[in-house]
């Protein structure tokens, strides 16, 4: 037949804004498995951002909702919890109308899962929360917990955050040796660098650039700079740092100014993205 090339995995960002951005989409992602036209390709959702621009977001980036059979929300601050409902929403409807197959597989700790399970019953109609527990499944994971998403394995493990909210963050190997790691919307600490040490990617936040952390104070709202970024993923040899969950001031020149604060200290290859914009973790020629 005809040699395609495709993806095995693809990273999408889909918002790469803090909480009260409005010229970006809140901080989220997604992961793709294309499966090479073998099977139809899954989507494995981190985060959803604060509400329905997260149907927007997946629309622009060519992501059917459909595709998507797991969601991991970090935290229950809006900015992540929210989009998830708008999730649930349209799978629930789905299942309800017939055209969406299969499961879905909601992750978070515990606090996670309670805010999620109360916000559905108390928000969607009665016939599509009906499908949790049925075909919706609320998975409350604990610290260091493992599952098997998009067929491969995930490790959760608890970000110990310092905010207002139980974080967890995550490590999948998508590859053989390859790992794909995000520490949620916080600096990562020195009690989960055995997770992402030597990490192929690492999601990352950062807040703003060091330089500008007297005019954006990040340090009480539990966020960091650029520079604290990338010393953490050059400390532990991460190959590709992706900043996000940042300040959406001059989004225009947002890319210039970090990566020149970013490569001052980070030697390895520093992305600072865009909304919607897509790295390919492995490709292959099938």
């Amino acid at each position: 037949g005809m040699k395609r090339k495709g993806f095995t995995m693809r990273l999408t960002m889909l918002g790469t804004g803090h909480a009260l951005a409005t010229k970006c989409y809140n901080a989220c992602f997604a992961l793709q498995d294309d499966a090479m036209g073998k099977a139809p390709g899954r989507t494995f959702l981190v985060d959803s951002g604060g509400g329905n621009g997260i149907l927007t977001q997946l629309e622009r980036a060519g992501i059917d909702w459909h595709s998507i059979h797991d969601l991991f929300v970090t935290h229950t601050h809006v900015d992540h919890l929210l989009g998830s409902v708008w999730i649930l929403r349209v799978v629930c409807y789905g299942m309800e109308c017939g055209n969406y197959q299969g499961e879905f597989h909601f992750w978070g700790n515990d606090e996670v899962v309670a805010a999620a399970d109360k916000l559905a019953r108390m928000l969607l109609r009665p016939s599509e929360s009906a499908f949790i527990g049925k075909r919706v499944f609320l998975h409350a994971v604990e610290d260091g917990d493992t599952a098997q998403i998009l067929g491969r394995p995930v490790t959760f493990f608890d970000i110990h955050s310092t905010g207002s909210a139980k974080q967890f963050g995550f490590a999948m190997e998508y590859s053989a040796g390859k790992v794909l790691a995000c520490s949620g919307d916080e600096p990562l600490t020195s009690e989960n660098f055995s997770h992402v040490e030597g990490a192929t990617w690492l999601v990352h936040e950062a807040y703003c650039c060091h330089d500008d952390i007297e005019r954006y104070n990040p340090h009480p709202i539990h966020h960091g700079t650029v520079r604290e970024a990338c010393a953490t993923a050059e400390h532990l040899s991460v190959e590709n740092l992706v900043l996000y969950h940042t300040e959406d001031d001059d989004l225009a020149h947002r890319k210039e100014h970090y990566l020149a604060e970013g490569c001052s200290v980070y030697g390895g290859n520093l992305h600072v993205p865009d909304d919607l914009e897509a790295f390919e973790l492995q490709r292959t020629f099938a």
